[in-house]
C-alpha cells in the first residue's frame, strides 16, 4: 500500500471470545492464501486455482496492519489466548472498566487507528469466500476452504468449511461495526487512557456513559454471536 492511510478511529473490546476469532481469521486461511498467491507468481502449477481479483497476500498484509494497530493490551490477550502458560506482564495502557455503582467489572474498551482499506481488502477475501460457499465463483476457492477445515479439524472428524467462513465473518464483524453515538460517548472516555507506559486509573462509568457501554457492547455481543445465540453478558463483564 503506497497511498497514506486513511485515518479511522474504532473501538475495540478486550474481550477473548472476539480476540480468539480476529486471530483465528490469520491461520490457517489467510496465511495459506498468501502462501498460495506466492506460489502462484512463483510459476508454480501446484497450487490452488483462486478468484483472478483475489490477492491473498494483501489480504495477510492487511490483517497484520490490523493486529499492529490494535492496543498493546489487546495484542497481549490476544496472543495468550489458548497458551498453557500466558504472559503475566502487565501490557502498557492497560486499565480497569467499572459500572457506575464501582462494583461491576466491565469488559474494557481501546480505541485503535486503523485504515480501513485494510478493513475492506479483508472484507473482500470473506466475499469470495461466501461464494464459494454458494459453489457460484467456478473456481477451487471452495476445495481450498474444506481443505482448510479439515487439516485443522480435531483427528478422525470432517472439517466444518463453513464454520470456518462464519468464524472468520464474526472476527471481522467488530471492525465494520457502524460508529454510532455510543462510541463518541466511549471513544472520549478511553481515549484517557493514552497515558504511554503509565499505568492508568480505573475508569467508573457515569450514568450516562454506562448507557452508551450497553448499547455497544449490545452489538459487539450480536457481531461475536453471528448466527449463534450467544449470552450477551458474555462480554459485558470482565474475564479476569
Amino acid at each position: 500500500m503506497t497511498d497514506a492511510p486513511e485515518e479511522h478511529r474504532v473501538l475495540l473490546p478486550d474481550d477473548e471470545d472476539w480476540l480468539s476469532l480476529f486471530m483465528g481469521m490469520e491461520e490457517p486461511l489467510l496465511m495459506q492464501l498468501a502462501l498460495n498467491t506466492r506460489a502462484t507468481l512463483m510459476g508454480r502449477t501446484d497450487v490452488w486455482e483462486m478468484p483472478a481479483d483475489m490477492d491473498g497476500i494483501a489480504a495477510h498484509d492487511a490483517w497484520g496492519r490490523l493486529f499492529r494497530a490494535m492496543p498493546e493490551p489487546l495484542r497481549h490477550t490476544g496472543t495468550n489466548i489458548g497458551r498453557s502458560v500466558p504472559s503475566g506482564d502487565r501490557p502498557a495502557g492497560q486499565y480497569t472498566l467499572y459500572a457506575p455503582d464501582g462494583r461491576w467489572e466491565h469488559t474494557p474498551l481501546y480505541a485503535a487507528d486503523v485504515d480501513p482499506r485494510d478493513i475492506a481488502t479483508v472484507a473482500a477475501v470473506l466475499d469470495h469466500f461466501r461464494t464459494a460457499l454458494d459453489g457460484s465463483d467456478h473456481t477451487q476457492l471452495g476445495g481450498f476452504l474444506q481443505q482448510m477445515a479439515d487439516d485443522w479439524a480435531d483427528p478422525g472428524r470432517e472439517g466444518n468449511h463453513r464454520k470456518m467462513v462464519e468464524d472468520f465473518t464474526r472476527g471481522l464483524s467488530v471492525w465494520q461495526l457502524p460508529h454510532q453515538p455510543d462510541v463518541d460517548v466511549l471513544l472520549e472516555v478511553v481515549t484517557m487512557t493514552d497515558v504511554g507506559d503509565e499505568t492508568p486509573e480505573r475508569i467508573v462509568l457515569t450514568p450516562p456513559q454506562e448507557d452508551a457501554y450497553q448499547s455497544f457492547m449490545r452489538r459487539v455481543s450480536a457481531a461475536v454471536a453471528g448466527s449463534s445465540p450467544h449470552d450477551y453478558a458474555l462480554h459485558r463483564y470482565a474475564n479476569r
